[in-house]
């Protein structure tokens, strides 16, 4: 039994994603030409095949992603996933003839996809989370944002573009990147993380991304609360989707019940629309 508990110890645990990994070196990847056509015979004949293919021979750009969230310690299972939700609706949308590859167009989606993962299973867990926050995670993929955060160059006027103090805005970058690096590091491909990071200002591919995710965004956000009951709904519009959120004693006076009770409605109904807004999850054939 020693024997076989020490050679089981030099192998590595076989798990979902070391499967994975395996599975996509069989999947071969796509020529510009051939992702064109696929495009085309999904945007004009919604070809399940076509869009199936483009997909498939997509899913290695979600790994190279996921190393960007490893700092976050959720399970990467749970963020290939998300990832997958967010390609699989870029390759929907996506249009062949405007002169970009899929692949671009789709990682902004899958870091979208993503992020708004975390928000709903990292921080608001973890840290509690509001319009502030919320906005300094979506903007830490811009460069200049990550380069203040991390060594706090032009920390003065990306913190001001928040309306917020330098201070607070490192304490809540500082909180979601928590790495100690130099930004001129090392990434694992050999190369300066500085010269990795994305670009200072978007693309056109990147607002057009924007865009639609703002309006999926709205949408699930607004199924979501029709579920709640008027009172939890209201509780939740004044302390979350307000500019200037009411506090807890603001609400306990208006409502006439304890501020404890209005503690309670709210994390009930935190609670379901959280369960509401999860995608569902696939079942394996």
């Amino acid at each position: 039994m020693k024997a076989i508990t020490s050679n089981a110890n030099i192998f590595p645990a076989l798990n979902s994603m070391t499967l994975f990994r395996n599975e996509l070196k069989k999947i071969p990847k796509l020529s510009a030409e051939e992702e064109i056509e696929l495009a085309r015979r999904w945007r004009d004949h919604s070809d399940l095949h076509a869009i199936q293919q483009l997909i498939m021979s997509n899913l290695y750009i979600i790994l190279g992603i996921l190393k960007d969230y490893s700092h976050f310690n959720l399970p990467p299972e749970d963020l290939l996933q998300e990832g997958t939700l967010g390609l699989m609706h870029a390759a929907k949308k996506f249009d062949p003839e405007r002169g970009f590859r899929l692949k671009t167009y789709a990682s902004w989606w899958i870091r979208a996809s993503i992020h708004d993962y975390i928000l709903r299973n990292w921080s608001i867990v973890k840290m509690g989370t509001n319009k502030l926050q919320r906005q300094i995670f979506a903007g830490l993929h811009k460069a200049e944002h990550a380069i203040a955060a991390l060594e706090g160059r032009d920390l003065e006027e990306v913190s001001e573009s928040y309306g917020t103090t330098e201070k607070k805005f490192q304490s809540i970058a500082g909180s979601f990147l928590q790495r100690d690096m130099s930004i001129n590091a090392l990434n694992d491909d050999g190369i300066p993380i500085f010269h990795a990071l994305p670009a200072p200002g978007p693309g056109p591919e990147e607002i057009a991304v924007e865009k639609d995710w703002e309006e999926h965004q709205h949408n699930i956000l607004k199924q979501g609360m029709s579920t709640l009951r008027e009172r939890d709904r209201y509780i939740i519009e004044q302390r979350h989707l307000l500019e200037d959120g009411k506090t807890l004693k603001d609400l306990a006076e208006e409502l006439g019940i304890s501020i404890e009770r209005v503690r309670q409605l709210e994390s009930r109904a935190m609670k379901k629309l959280k369960e509401t807004m999860r995608p569902p999850v696939q079942e394996e054939e």
